[in-house]
């Protein structure tokens, strides 16, 4: 509580949007209220996308603080089967939070959350609440599809800020900050850039599943996923940020990574600890429960070389680039989404597709809450999940926010975690023909613009994407029906079926719509080749037999 009287405790306050299973409706709930009814939530929400990750984040969070790290597989089994209604269950998860209560004030005078008491500048500056809102580009005349425009950058209430504050520390581009008086860091009163904050690094998976306490248990990975080869790899110093001392204005010793320990392990700690992790120093100006402004300055710095073993929600790509800058022999970094990349085209990098015998260090490693779901959940695999994705992409030397991304896949967990390494095969093999019947596509547009005397990249950027918006529908649906790898053999040919016909509909597509001269060819000189004769008819010919090859005629057909 601040010394006005003024509080707002995000354990017993309203602040986190909830769809509620049983009507659909939407309530703001308090972390207990979430908690002590997360099987009658459908899922969380927020002002914009990325607080869903966040907000997720830092509950799992309490989960490790409640649970701990280390339970086996019948134990997590047990914790997803009974949930809160346990009475069990809900005295542990009771007891957590009446422990660290008062760690959740938002304007408490000594610690409050995510925050740093006392936190100023040497001129008492205090910025608008632009700085605050992660999608409000700090000029004016770029406001543009902004959450919050005009009036209502001057004021908002305490559980709009919990959820902006809970995603500034995530999320956060670098860029200069405030200078916090009492930081040896600062420099001419200015936080010089020192990254973005830890969840901007990730390429982030959320697993969902038909309530929030199932989506909360699906991403709480143990101890147990790590591997002999991960022998030097502990989580035992792992802890949300409210079971630390209250932080400072500096840097926090052990935390703050400094740019000549680049994949040093010992900074990550655990999961609860990156879930939480504080990238900034913030302290917000208030007028009552009315937030009208926030100081902003560096925090603990983290870059996510070699973080595999501790941050469970992202994939992980080795970098030859980074072993050969850190002169380290094997450099993990983060699998971040790409924008303009639906999530199922990367989907075979997140099946169980590392074979036994296979001895060398894999090219990309899934999300250690698959690993985990692998072993855990053994028989009981067979459930509909929603895969969610979510990431930014920052731009201007990582000092705005261009994008972000927010993309989802429903299917059937056994997908993801399946011990038959042909799952991993036959998904591979259907995005790898569909991305080759795309291009082949291209390449029809490409041919019937050369038969038509007519530019070839317009109409070939425009049949890209419109075989990706075909099959983005296409495979989506065909993902849902895989319950079960019994019968993959049915499932391949269920695809080329699919597929071929798909292919085929849309070549003719784009030979009905050639123009006349297209349709007549003419004969094209290209290098010191000989000349060849192009047609629209002859190009799709050519085609056609390219999809064949691709996906040959199925039994049946």
């Amino acid at each position: 509580m601040s010394s006005d009287g003024t509080s707002f405790n995000l354990m017993d306050r309203e602040w986190i949007p909830s769809n509620m299973l049983a009507d659909g409706s939407r309530r703001e709930l308090s972390i207990t209220e979430v908690l002590d009814h997360a099987r009658e939530i459908r899922g969380i929400d927020g002002d914009m996308p990325l607080q869903q990750f966040t907000i997720s984040r830092l509950l799992i969070a309490i989960l490790y603080g409640a649970f701990g790290h280390t339970f086996s597989a019948d134990q997590w089994q047990m914790l997803m089967r009974e949930g809160p209604d346990h009475p069990d269950i809900a005295q542990a998860i009771h007891e957590y939070c009446s422990a660290y209560h008062d760690r959740f004030d938002l304007f408490d005078d000594i610690a409050p959350f995510y925050q740093v008491a006392g936190l100023h500048t040497a001129k008492n500056e205090v910025s608008g609440l632009e700085c605050l809102l992660l999608d409000v580009p700090n000029r004016r005349e770029k406001r543009v599809f902004t959450t919050k425009q005009g009036i209502g950058l001057d004021a908002m209430d305490a559980a709009q800020a919990a959820r902006w504050l809970v995603t500034l520390q995530a999320y956060d581009a670098s860029g200069i900050k405030s200078g916090a008086v009492g930081d040896p860091r600062v420099k001419g009163g200015k936080g010089y850039p020192i990254g973005v904050a830890w969840s901007g690094h990730l390429g982030g998976i959320l697993i969902e599943g038909e309530n929030l306490w199932e989506t909360l248990m699906l991403n709480f990975v143990s101890d147990q996923v790590l591997e002999l080869s991960d022998a030097n790899v502990d989580w035992d110093d792992d802890m949300p940020i409210w079971e630390r001392d209250p932080l400072t204005e500096q840097a926090s010793e052990g935390y703050d990574q400094s740019a000549e320990r680049v994949a040093d392990t010992t900074f990550f700690h655990g999961p609860a600890t990156l879930m939480t992790w504080q990238s900034r120093r913030v302290l917000l100006a208030h007028d009552g429960e009315t937030v009208t402004g926030a100081v902003v300055c560096n925090g603990d710095r983290l870059k996510p070389q070699n973080g595999r073993c501790y941050e469970p929600m992202t994939g992980w790509r080795r970098s030859p680039a980074q072993e050969k800058a850190l002169k380290l022999p094997l450099v993990y970094m983060p699998r971040k989404h790409d924008p303009s990349r639906a999530l199922w085209r990367g989907l075979p990098l997140l099946t169980n597709n590392q074979q036994p015998e296979t001895s060398e260090e894999p090219a990309s490693i899934r999300p250690q809450t698959l690993k985990w779901l692998t072993q855990a959940q053994g028989d009981d695999a067979r459930r509909p999940i929603r895969l969610h994705a979510f990431g930014v992409e920052y731009g201007n030397n990582d000092a705005v926010i261009d994008t972000s991304v927010n993309d989802v896949l429903d299917l059937n967990l056994v997908t993801l975690t399946s011990n038959n390494f042909q799952m991993a095969q036959l998904l591979q093999e259907a995005v790898n023909l569909t991305d080759q019947g795309v291009l082949a596509l291209r390449n029809l547009a490409s041919n019937i613009a050369l038969a038509g005397g007519m530019p070839t990249d317009p109409p070939r950027r425009r049949a890209g994407e419109l075989g990706y918006a075909t099959f983005n529908g296409a495979f989506r649906r065909w993902i849902k029906t895989i319950e079960s790898d019994d019968d993959l053999p049915a499932l391949r040919r269920d695809w080329f079926t699919i597929a071929r016909r798909l292919f085929i509909r849309l070549g003719s597509q784009l030979t009905e719509q050639a123009s006349p001269r297209a349709l007549v060819g003419r004969e094209i000189t290209i290098g010191d080749q000989a000349g060849k004769y192009y047609s629209a008819p002859l190009a799709e010919i050519w085609y056609r037999s390219k999809i064949n090859q691709l996906f040959p005629l199925q039994e049946g057909e």
